[in-house]
């Protein structure tokens, strides 16, 4: 259900799917659908700084012809509403949502997907219980520092004065009178449509998004997320794109070998929001990696 329609717009993407719970003093808004068949797989999408649920819209919606799927907007963003300083972090989100997976009654789902720092998220969310996802896909993962792309945009709002409300208040203002979300966008090497680009346009007139935004990579301790993650069960999958300047493939690459020496590695065309361009294909890969994964364990 939704709680409070009115918070949502008419017009944004997958409404029908949208539900409301409130864990704790986190609101979430989550949107959901629950396969009829109750021995489906699931499927967790965890969206990227700076993004939200609106960003799976298509993916959500092939998937869920086959699997129960669930596409969160993490504490910060999107209409996600009530979170503390301390919650907007990626350890702590992935405490807040392991709280909101047991409040809805999904547990661990079988497959978590995770774009960018989504992908950071989803391995802390993998460590916190026994009970690990059969997969790990990350897709364009954040896995090394960050790069000049993301650093030009970026880095100025990430330390204490800038991850303050105040400055969020005053860019959620001022953004929307100039060009640097789509410049932002653009800096990705995606060549997202005007229909795409009119949802972040959207969410950064948010104070509240640009908050969460700024605080999600703040103090990430990346070394030690990989060390601790390295030694899950799942089955690991990530895909990496030759042209994505905020996550370099010649720099994830290594990383990604060195940690996780048996995932399956995918090397595509394309920019750091390859999955909203090319839908069909990840969707076709999340499916694939969870059947076999599935099947691998019958």
């Amino acid at each position: 259900m939704i709680s409070n329609p009115a918070r949502i717009p008419y017009q944004w993407p997958n409404r029908t799917f949208s539900e409301s719970t409130q864990v704790g003093n986190l609101h979430w808004h989550y949107q959901i659908c629950r396969h009829p068949n109750p021995l489906a797989p699931s499927i967790l999408l965890i969206h990227g700084t700076g993004s939200s649920a609106h960003s799976w819209h298509i993916i959500f919606n092939q998937l869920r012809e086959t699997y129960t799927v669930i596409a969160p907007d993490l504490p910060g963003h999107g209409f996600t509403q009530g979170a503390t300083k301390a919650q907007l972090h990626i350890d702590q989100m992935a405490v807040e949502l392991k709280q909101l997976l047991e409040a809805i009654e999904l547990w661990m789902p079988d497959t978590i997907v995770g774009h960018s720092a989504g992908a950071n998220c989803g391995l802390n969310l993998a460590t916190l219980s026994k009970a690990y996802p059969k997969v790990l896909l990350g897709l364009n993962p954040s896995f090394v520092s960050p790069p000049t792309a993301y650093n030009y945009f970026m880095a100025p709002f990430i330390n204490p004065i800038a991850t303050s409300s105040m400055l969020a208040n005053f860019l959620s203002q001022t953004l929307g009178l100039t060009k640097m979300i789509d410049k932002l966008l653009d800096s990705t090497n995606s060549i997202l449509q005007e229909h795409q680009r009119v949802h972040y346009r959207y969410l950064f007139q948010q104070a509240s998004h640009i908050h969460g935004s700024m605080n999600f990579m703040a103090a990430s301790d990346i070394p030690a997320l990989l060390r601790k993650s390295s030694t899950l069960k799942s089955a690991m999958t990530f895909l990496m794109t030759e042209d994505d300047p905020w996550i370099p493939q010649v720099s994830l690459q290594p990383v990604l070998q060195k940690y996780f020496p048996t995932a399956e590695l995918f090397i595509k065309k394309g920019g750091h929001l390859f999955h909203e361009i090319h839908p069909t294909e990840t969707s076709d890969l999340i499916a694939q990696a969870t059947q076999e994964a599935i099947s691998s364990k019958d």
